[in-house]
């Protein structure tokens, strides 16, 4: 789990957008374009309708004419060319009136009932207006500039799985279609490049009715979708640990698999892997991308070439074998650390090509998975101390930085959501989003060590609740060994790109994934994959690696005529509204499952929780909403009464418990029940561990969310029965019960995630704009603390993020930024 060897993964037929096709290749499915009207300008819309053995899906898309201001790749931006939407089954004509309505307000928005995914993308300026220009002129655009820029759209944000009140994946039925990981958001990148022929095709034909041509197919397949990810990819690998082991697991056993089937020398898969490496070769050494912190192209076919000599070598049976060792695992034993970790994991994804049906069940069974996590506080400290030991040795034993150099913050943008990341001292009070996996288990270990060994965990963590997280994270990782990869993300040395091209190559199956100020991937999905008028006859295996053949031309007719001038386009990020507006007393919407964690997770932030605690703390609203939906009225005035337009004024601290063998009470010291919960839960699933006990709550603003506190425990296998006097004090009586069931938890959450929880709109609105003072504010240091576009902010004179040197940024050229540029939209006459 080494973070460079983890960088180095390649695409393989488990991959997102490899096993997605092979899916539609294989069941059959057909895409039909029902709708595309556009004017010359760009504006217009379409609609495509996905056809499956198992059902329908509906793609609608709205096209605007391309515009300068606050066009960027970054999600700050709000200059879109096309946003859309997939929604399950043939869409109503009330669903697209919704759609079409909501979108526009994105963030604010609510998607119809059906919804799967939004979704934005922006054409490349610098090849679309080409290949508009040639087609028009009745001849094929420039393959070589095609290939080099690699995409006429590229997506700039795919959303999803319960934001904005799409459907929840996990409530996505087995069976469905769209049921294994990722598939929704192939489906919609996937369309986003047969919509992007499609427009430039049309557009071409406005222009010139009579004499335009269509892309032929050598064009079409040089075309991908471009993709661009930086800092949050880190983030969701670090918190999203179960979905990485689940992708590792099945990748190791379908090598396993194929590392160990009997093959005898001159068997035909020989052969067949040859040809593979063969495609590879002239792929990797025709590559245009430069790669900086990854193995270049070059040496990568270099290494290929010397991988093909052993495989050779096999196929004559001259190889030496170890023991029972095949001859296909002689040869990746003998490879390995002789050739760079690229290309060994290019052999990896090739060996996978020869078992292609294998992988396929993988897919289906293995990529649909449960990231629940759990913690039970009657569990023995002994116990998690032997959790660290013998599964996070790897965490006590990291090597650390100096402490003044471990200072890099995880955090939140109060612009548009946007990920960040810099050195602390840069952003103060910014709230840490990732866990500290060394530090964090170091001050654990030494903590176990100082409680009798039978002490159920509970009462350290109601003590210390800022280590709830990395507890439960052990507890629910144990069995996961390809969970978390062994590096530490603080550490101002960290690479962020190892770990960000792990999602983009590894995970979503991007090709040619170019590297930027070691934090941001450039790279291309779909390139070379058939057209929905191939699918009938497309080879699943066939598509990838594919060399292009193209012949090196003159400067592009679309750029030849277009100044070099650095971009004058200024990138405003707005910030959200800390106070909800005021919305219409009678109007509801339906609250879904993830969009509660993900807002409650902020809201805990902006109460100033401790970073390992507000996780537990989110976890407990939404059981408090589970059992009791007035709990969001509550959680909002909660966050009126500290949170303004300045910020949060909220200060937490945790209950004061006082515990002896006659009885318990714990004051809450005038706090709510709703920023309590999580500790209570701990507290009183350790006191229940050894026998029935009373417990007695004061000074507790109750806050519609006791009986979350009792369903909680209900879930821990602890029974619980509660007074409450007038005054407010609780007296509960608990006793633990594991024969008793959940209370109904498991069936309430499986209704929230599938069905959402309907509520009056201003409540939840109430939470929703507060909740984002736990994000940081915006400034012109924190703006550079993202990707690449730092130079679209960066003024003379202005402080520069220690994270760089001047002269690295001023030197860095992304071609993704010429898309952005004002002079393309004066040379082409277009609106800035």
């Amino acid at each position: 789990m080494d973070p460079r060897r983890l960088g180095a993964l390649q695409p393989t037929r488990l991959s997102a957008s490899r096993a997605f096709i092979a899916t539609m290749v294989r069941d059959g499915w057909r895409i039909e374009q029902d709708q595309l009207e556009v004017d010359r300008a760009g504006n217009g819309r379409a609609r495509y309708t996905v056809i499956t053995p198992q059902g329908a899906v509906t793609f609608l898309a709205f096209l605007r004419e391309p515009a300068g201001g606050n066009r960027t790749s970054r999600i700050i931006g709000t200059s879109w060319d096309m946003i859309g939407s997939l929604i399950d089954g043939i869409a109503d004509d009330a669903q697209v009136h919704a759609t079409e309505t909501e979108i526009d307000k994105l963030y604010e928005g609510r998607a119809p009932v059906g919804t799967l995914v939004w979704f934005r993308s922006n054409q490349s300026l610098r090849i679309f207006e080409h290949v508009r220009r040639s087609l028009a002129d009745g001849r094929q655009p420039d393959l070589a500039a095609i290939r080099k820029v690699g995409y006429l759209m590229r997506n700039t944000g795919l959303d999803g799985n319960g934001t904005f009140g799409t459907t929840s994946f996990k409530a996505i039925p087995a069976g469905h279609p769209l049921a294994t990981s990722y598939f929704a958001q192939m489906l919609a990148a996937y369309l986003m490049r047969e919509l992007a022929v499609d427009l430039v095709q049309e557009l071409a034909r406005l222009d010139n009715p009579a004499g335009a041509v269509r892309l032929s197919i050598e064009s079409k397949r040089a075309i991908g979708v471009g993709n661009g990810s930086a800092l949050g990819l880190v983030m969701f690998v670090y918190n999203r640990p179960l979905l990485i082991n689940a992708y590792a697991l099945a990748y190791l056993e379908a090598l396993e698999h194929v590392l160990t089937a009997p093959i005898a020398p001159g068997d035909a898969r020989f052969d067949r892997l040859e040809e593979l490496i063969d495609r590879a070769i002239a792929y990797r050494a025709t590559e245009t991308t430069q790669y900086r912190v990854f193995t270049g192209a070059r040496e990568h076919a270099a290494d290929l070439r010397r991988i093909r000599t052993v495989v050779r070598a096999a196929r004559r049976g001259d190889i030496v074998t170890d023991g029972d060792e095949t001859p296909l695992a002689a040869v990746h034993r003998y490879i390995r650390g002789r050739v760079s970790p690229d290309a060994e994991a290019s052999l990896n994804s090739l060996l996978l090509e020869l078992i292609p049906e294998y992988c396929d069940r993988l897919v289906a069974e293995k990529l649909v998975f449960d990231e629940t996590l759990t913690l039970d506080p009657a569990l023995p400290v002994a116990r998690v101390a032997e959790l660290i030991d013998t599964r996070f040795g790897w965490a006590l034993e990291l090597p650390l930085n100096d402490e003044r150099n471990r200072d890099r913050v995880w955090y939140q943008s109060r612009a548009a959501e946007e990920p960040r990341s810099g050195p602390r001292e840069e952003v103060p009070g910014a709230h840490e989003v990732i866990a500290d996996y060394p530090g964090a288990l170091r001050a654990l270990r030494a903590l176990l060590t100082e409680r009798p060994a039978d002490e159920p965990l509970g009462f350290l963590l109601s003590e210390r609740p800022d280590l709830m997280q990395i507890t439960e994270l052990v507890l629910s990782l144990a069995d996961a060994p390809y969970a978390v990869p062994h590096a530490d993300p603080h550490d101002t040395d960290f690479v962020p790109a190892w770990v960000v091209r792990l999602m983009n190559s590894f995970v979503h199956g991007l090709d040619r994934t170019e590297d930027y100020l070691n934090r941001v991937i450039r790279g291309l999905i779909f390139e070379g994959a058939p057209y929905r008028e191939e699918l009938a006859t497309a080879d699943a295996s066939a598509w990838w690696w594919v060399r292009r053949q193209t012949t090196p031309a003159p400067v592009l007719d679309a750029l030849a005529d277009i100044p070099t001038a650095p971009p004058v386009i200024e990138i405003k990020p707005s910030e959200t509204l800390l106070v909800a507006p005021e919305f219409p007393a009678g109007e509801h919407l339906v609250l879904k499952y993830r969009e509660a964690r993900l807002v409650a997770g902020r809201a805990m932030q902006a109460l100033n929780l401790p970073a390992g605690s507000w996780h537990a703390a989110r976890d407990f609203f939404v059981t408090a909403l589970l059992a009791d939906p007035a709990a969001v009225d509550a959680f909002g005035d909660l966050l009126a009464g500290v949170v303004t337009e300045a910020g949060s004024t909220s200060h937490w601290s945790a209950p004061t418990t006082n515990r002896t063998d006659a009885a318990t009470t714990v004051d809450g010291g005038g706090q709510s029940l709703l920023v309590l919960g999580h500790v209570l839960l701990s507290l009183l699933g350790a006191l229940a561990a050894d026998k029935p006990a009373e417990v007695t709550l004061t000074d507790l603003q109750h806050d519609s969310a006791l009986p979350g506190l009792i369903l909680g425990l209900a879930r821990l296998g602890v029974a619980a029965e509660a007074d409450v006097d007038d005054d407010g004090t609780v007296v509960l009586r608990i006793r633990r019960d594991k024969g008793a069931g959940d209370g109904g938890y498991a069936a309430a959450l499986e209704a929230f995630i599938r069905d959402g929880i309907p509520l009056p709109a201003r409540s939840w609105w109430r939470v929703y704009f507060p909740a984002h003072a736990g994000m940081y504010p915006d400034s012109d240091l924190s703006r550079q603390h993202t990707g690449t576009t730092i130079k679209d902010f960066h003024k003379p004179g202005q402080q520069i993020t220690s994270q760089f040197e001047i002269e690295e940024l001023m030197g860095l050229e992304d071609p993704d930024d010429s898309d952005n540029q004002s002079d393309f939209f004066a040379a082409t006459g277009r609106a800035q």
